[in-house]
């Protein structure tokens, strides 16, 4: 039977653990795919509809269409389950912005890169990153939730030294906030807001796209 997913999950086997060697997670939590994403995306589709409120066990196996018990094979309780989703988006997240920014340096356009490959990935996942605002709001997340903003906030300050900023963790903090706050809007639109994103390009000091990209008629309504 699969490992319940917890708050601290320990996705080492026994015989790898006093190695210090890390199974991948498919591996050392669930042997196959199906009824853990199968409730995630239950999950996702419950957020959507319903907001974190909403949220519930039994509206998830509902909406996954397996039994109770079930979820509690793969889940110790609903946190566990709200950090879940967190960790598969920031995967997503850290696989997009991997590719988005590989082979470039240090600086205002690999945070740039960044920047923009993570609002595509809350557009493409919009429920869950509409979710996990929601779950900040209510002072909700988990000290797991905490650890991964904090380590994906980090991951700016190299870019930022690089910029000559002698405060980069606070920069990082702030840029942070900026990009959330896109995200927001982003969200709320419902699509990309191209203004938005060249701004922010502008706080960073970054050359802005060429003139026919900068005449979008999508920026009509941002002016």
């Amino acid at each position: 039977m699969p490992a319940r997913a917890s708050k601290t999950p320990d996705r080492t086997s026994a015989s790898t653990r006093g190695a210090g060697l890390r199974l991948p997670k498919a591996t050392a939590r669930r042997p196959l795919r199906d009824t853990y994403e199968v409730l995630l995306d239950a999950g996702a589709a419950v957020a959507e509809r319903d907001g974190l409120a909403g949220l519930s066990v039994n509206g998830v196996v509902a909406q996954a269409g397996v039994a109770k018990g079930t979820f509690y094979v793969h889940f110790d309780d609903r946190e566990a389950f709200v950090d879940a989703l967190h960790e598969r988006f920031h995967g997503h997240v850290s696989d997009a912005v991997g590719v988005a920014t590989a082979g470039i340096a240090p600086g205002a356009e690999r945070i740039v890169a960044a920047v923009d490959a993570y609002l595509d990935v809350c557009l493409a996942d919009r429920a869950v990153k509409a979710l996990m605002l929601e779950t900040r709001a209510d002072g909700a997340l988990t000290p797991a939730m905490a650890e991964r903003h904090d380590r994906f906030v980090a991951s700016a300050v190299p870019s930022l030294r690089a910029m000559g900023w002698p405060d980069a963790r606070a920069a990082a903090q702030l840029l942070a906030a900026m990009t959330s706050e896109l995200a927001i809007r982003e969200l709320e639109a419902g699509r990309r807001l191209p203004g938005a994103r060249r701004a922010l390009r502008r706080f960073l000091g970054v050359a802005e796209p060429r003139a026919a990209e900068r005449e979008n008629p999508d920026d009509r309504e941002e002016r």
